[in-house]
């Protein structure tokens, strides 16, 4: 278990040479729970960023699969008792750490106006792309793509109009296309502003939406 405000040096990783210190500095910049922090915070969301971070660096390094609850708990220097009354899982915590975005993402579906955070959230993700085969590998892919087709179907929900297909389909479709143009924009495969990419995400989820629901 580490000291506290240790941080232990460079060494291999699944993604190449892992630095904890990089890792560090870059959880504090793009996890939903740091974005906007008040100065002061209770103990409780203190734990809650820690077992975040720890995570996150985990994911980094050694990949989702080989991540279990004793090494976050580990990683963090906390009791495993206190995981559990944060997160019921390394599941949980993954869900956890990208909630924000998704909730940006998810308002695509729902508003003709662009989401106001949508291209800031983007921005994030370009900055951070190093984190891309961590976050896109097939287990935590499939993991997110599900967390965030519950919040684009809980948006369709508010939308009028009977769907050609039930608003889960709809909105696992709608999730799928929106982490597809994401991650393949992250990989470089295509360059691109993220305000376009914030435009072809609003415009094609909105479309997809608009399109599945049964004429009159």
């Amino acid at each position: 278990m580490n000291n506290a405000g240790e941080v232990r040096p460079s060494r291999p990783g699944m993604n190449g040479w892992f630095d904890e210190r990089l890792s560090r500095r870059t959880f504090v910049r793009i996890c939903p729970m740091t974005m906007g922090m008040p100065t002061v915070e209770g103990r409780g969301e203190r734990t809650r960023r820690t077992i975040l971070g720890a995570f996150v660096g985990l994911i980094f390094r050694d990949g989702f699969d080989h991540i279990t609850v004793q090494s976050i708990v580990a990683e963090a220097g906390i009791a495993r008792s206190t995981f559990y009354e944060h997160f019921g899982s390394k599941e949980d915590v993954l869900r956890a750490s990208m909630a924000q975005f998704f909730v940006v993402l998810a308002r695509c579906v729902s508003s003709d106006d662009q989401p106001v955070d949508l291209t800031k959230v983007l921005d994030h993700f370009w900055e951070n792309r190093r984190l891309t085969d961590a976050i896109f590998a097939a287990t935590p892919r499939r993991i997110l793509a599900l967390s965030l087709s519950e919040m684009v179907e809980a948006q369709l929900r508010e939308r009028s109009g009977d769907l050609v297909v039930p608003p889960r389909l709809t909105a696992l479709h709608i999730a799928e296309a929106q982490l597809a143009l994401v991650e393949n924009w992250l990989r470089g495969r295509a360059f691109a502003h993220a305000s376009n990419i914030a435009e072809a995400l609003h415009r094609s989820s909105l479309a997809s939406a608009a399109a599945l629901v049964r004429a009159n």
